[in-house]
């Protein structure tokens, strides 16, 4: 009789502790994508931003008598400055369905609404390098197929000024973070569109290069 209320006292603390595991199991599963979203986020952020902290752009120039680039960098006073009809533009990439407005600054609240462009670069249409950025798995997910994209597809960017602007992919690579020389300035209109990657594991930078047509 003792023996049979020692294994039924057990196997009530076996039920109860197999039914807190299946709890706690089941709670770690609806758990787990909110935070991996949050950290792919804060990934995601600390990449995107990571340009948009300096002061100033550094750039890399050719040196030419023509651009009269000397000094390496690309300061925002010396900027055409008329955003309002430069800045928010649409972006359009018809290969890869993408259809956004792109907003000044990359900070993280200006992100969440979509592609971001850096105010130290240039405006679409100027001369040197439009800089832009977007989360490619997180917040609608801008620039999710990036990677899709071909050499001679169309970016087309339009201006609240009435301005029409299509360049064309000339290349892409995936660079670390910190990687500046993806910043060299031309000396004609071009775009830069920067993202993360791999998909849910951001640790590089997806660069997509764009010069302008003619």
């Amino acid at each position: 009789m003792k023996i049979k209320k020692f294994f039924s006292k057990h196997k009530i603390k076996i039920i109860r502790y197999t039914g807190i595991a299946l709890i706690i199991i089941g709670l770690a599963v609806i758990i787990w994508p909110f935070y991996t979203n949050f950290v792919m986020v804060r990934r995601e952020m600390e990449i995107l931003s990571s340009w948009e902290e300096m002061d100033t752009i550094p750039i890399e120039t050719s040196g030419s008598e023509e651009t009269g680039g000397t000094d390496g960098k690309l300061e925002k006073e010396n900027i055409p400055v008329d955003t309002e009809k430069k800045v928010p533009f649409r972006i359009t990439i018809p290969d890869i369905e993408l259809d956004w407005i792109v907003n000044k600054g990359t900070d993280y609240a200006t992100l969440k609404k979509g592609p971001g462009h850096y105010t130290s670069s240039a405006l679409p249409g100027e001369e040197g390098t439009c800089l832009v950025a977007g989360h490619r798995t997180t917040y609608g997910a801008p620039f999710n197929r990036l990677d899709e994209l071909e050499e001679g597809d169309e970016i087309i960017i339009e201006t609240e000024g009435n301005e029409k602007f299509i360049y064309l992919v000339t290349g892409m690579e995936a660079v670390l973070p910190t990687d500046m020389t993806v910043l060299e300035n031309t000396d004609y209109p071009s775009l830069v569109l920067s993202t993360c990657t791999p998909k849910y594991y951001a640790t590089r930078r997806l660069i997509i290069y764009a010069g302008i047509r003619e």
